[in-house]
């Protein structure tokens, strides 16, 4: 099982604590669970900005030591933006973890994260520290067990070859008997439309997977045969790559009828082996509803799909989708 790579961001001020957390938090290196790394492993003749930014974009936990003093420093709060964006488009887990009293249930970018010690009570309010150490070793193991799950799941080889399945142009290639997705993909242009429904400018669908978790809903329309169904599987890809989990739906022999959760909890058992969709949050799973134009009843399942922070929905017209509600599709 590969470790996890956990990175501290705290101030210099709040050093001695960082030496705590450390020592407490040993069990979990010794179990080759995680490498840990900190901006006092920079060593000289290294540049130090640089060094900072490739281990945190290469994390994934990063724990934010939270106190007046990191609150305070310009460093500490641009790692802390770079941890929330790494957070948002690469699944990586932040956790606060909060040193002393201080404003942090203010700052709204980080107050509704779950922090450690429990109920975010500060270290230093405890009468015994080890109790609060043991407390935030107690959370990390949990958050550990939890992630390292999550990013070994496995596609299950049946979709794993749906997703790299290019039948159709399987003699495109001279010199290959099997063509898979990676052979051929090229990314095409999109047209963007506004939510009036206007044409709003040229898009590259490159840029757009690049940044599909910035929006909560995408709509994707396209001819019959334009490729749509390709690029729900490079989306699918570059989520589950993310540690995100796109479940793949195609219902259009049964036109979309029944409960939309169900359909979507079937097609995850079939695509994800060893984890079932009931141990992932909802904010991971991310539906990708294939030819919805198809759905007998489209309100209700837009409706429907509320619980999901992110949907990505195909069509072959997005003009005939008859949405009486449109605040559903926005």
């Amino acid at each position: 099982m590969k470790k996890l790579n956990l990175f501290i961001s705290y101030s210099h001020l709040d050093e001695d604590d960082i030496d705590e957390f450390k020592k407490h938090i040993c069990p979990l290196k010794d179990n080759g669970l995680i490498d840990t790394w900190h901006d006092r492993k920079i060593v000289a003749g290294q540049d130090f900005q640089n060094t900072i930014d490739n281990n945190i974009e290469n994390a994934d936990i990063i724990c934010l030591f939270m106190s007046a003093n990191f609150i305070s420093s310009p460093a500490c709060q641009n790692e802390k933006k770079e941890a929330l964006k790494l957070k948002r488009i690469n699944g990586v887990v932040v956790i606060p973890i909060i040193l002393s009293a201080c404003g942090w249930l203010d700052d709204e970018s980080i107050s509704s994260s779950l922090a450690l010690p429990t109920d975010g009570k500060p270290i230093n309010t405890y009468k015994n520290s080890s109790d609060a150490w043991h407390n935030v070793y107690e959370g990390m193991k949990s958050v550990i067990s939890e992630e390292s799950k999550i990013r070994n799941v496995k596609i299950t080889e049946n979709f794993l070859s749906f997703l790299q399945n290019m039948e159709m142009l399987t003699k495109a290639h001279s010199r290959k008997e099997r063509v898979i997705l990676d052979d051929l993909f090229i990314y095409p242009d999109l047209k963007k439309y506004d939510d009036l429904r206007e044409y709003e400018k040229n898009l590259s669908s490159e840029k757009l997977i690049n940044e599909l978790l910035d929006y909560s809903k995408i709509l994707i329309a396209g001819e019959n045969q334009s490729g749509k169904t390709t690029l729900c599987k490079i989306i699918f890809l570059k989520l589950r790559a993310s540690n995100y989990f796109p479940v793949y739906v195609s219902d259009k022999n049964d036109l979309y009828l029944g409960k939309i959760g169900s359909r979507i909890s079937s097609s995850f058992s079939e695509q994800y082996e060893g984890i079932s969709i009931d141990e992932v949050s909802n904010e991971r799973i991310i539906p990708i509803l294939d030819d919805f134009h198809f759905a007998k009843h489209k309100e209700k399942n837009i409706q429907n799909l509320s619980s999901y922070k992110h949907q990505i929905i195909i069509v072959d017209d997005i003009f005939s989708l008859n949405i009486k509600d449109e605040s559903i599709i926005q």
